[in-house]
């Protein structure tokens, strides 16, 4: 398990095997199936995770109770740290495994925040996440704001290469802002 740890982590920011060891306590992995919640909207965050392998998707849902995709996290990627998904100590997210299955490391949130202000590579872990996260929810408010269909299609193939044939295009068309039908038109002219 230590070893998947460092690895895992070490995909943002070098671990070493003594930080793994400490933070052998706090994690676990876990398998999910298609359409399984890592997390719900209202939960208490309690975890940060890491998928190592599988798609889930992060979406939040409005006041008519459509749901609306934030983000997608593929193998590898570490998902919104808790910090930046919760109101209070409630989430604000929804976290759904949308491949047939998911291997996921899960850490306790309190153990890790515990363990940050005296360990410089947790911390510079930590400070790697966020500062991924804040910069690709930047430049994702950019593209809904300012490209086309065709362009937002282009970017989302050129940062997830190869989704588009594994989840559902109601997803896509969902986490890029447009209907499905324009989805489905731009798709047919590219």
């Amino acid at each position: 398990m230590k070893e998947i740890i460092q690895k895992a982590l070490s995909v943002y920011s070098p671990i070493s095997e003594p930080t793994a060891e400490l933070l052998l306590g706090a994690a676990a992995l876990i398998h999910l199936d298609a359409d399984q919640y890592l997390e719900q909207e209202q939960d208490i965050v309690k975890s940060e995770f890491i998928i190592l392998e599988g798609i889930v998707r992060g979406y939040i849902l409005n006041t008519k109770g459509d749901d609306a995709t934030v983000n997608f996290y593929i193998s590898g990627n570490a998902i919104t740290p808790a910090i930046m998904r919760r109101a209070g100590n409630r989430s604000i997210y929804n976290l759904q495994v949308i491949s047939r299955s998911a291997r996921i490391l899960v850490f306790n949130n309190t153990r890790m925040e515990d363990l940050m202000p005296y360990n410089a590579d947790l911390q510079q872990f930590g400070n790697t996440v966020v500062m991924l996260d804040s910069l690709r929810r930047a430049e994702k408010e950019v593209l809904l704001l300012k490209e086309t269909a065709k362009n937002k299609l282009a970017w989302f193939r050129s940062h997830y290469p190869g989704l588009e044939n594994e989840i559902q295009h109601y997803y896509i068309a969902s986490y890029l802002g447009i209907t499905p039908t324009s989805l489905s038109r731009v798709r047919g002219n590219s």
